[in-house]
């Protein structure tokens, strides 16, 4: 098998002459630093998404930290200062 820098060399070669030679290994070469290139893509591809992925996760929990601790009382404005109980509701005295 062929080194980049062999590859290389071999590309300038069948670059520049016309009947050029194909050395032993070529193909295989070529095949090799395809599949390197296409591995270092997805590698590129699953960072770049990994880091989004944790961008989306802290800005939405950085969000909701804005949200009460503790729960709080419902303020209704119509039924405000009323018993809503069902006893009070159905008129049974305790």
């Amino acid at each position: 098998m062929l080194e980049e820098d062999d590859l290389n060399d071999a590309l300038t070669v069948l670059g520049s002459e016309r009947n050029a030679v194909l050395p032993d290994g070529f193909m295989d070469g070529v095949w090799l630093l395809a599949g390197r290139l296409e591995e270092a893509k997805q590698r590129r591809n699953r960072s770049v998404f990994f880091l989004a992925m944790a961008m989306i996760g802290l800005g939405a929990g950085f969000g909701v930290t804005q949200a009460p601790a503790k729960a709080q009382t419902a303020g209704y404005q119509l039924v405000e200062g009323t018993d809503l109980s069902p006893a009070a509701l159905l008129h049974v005295q305790p």
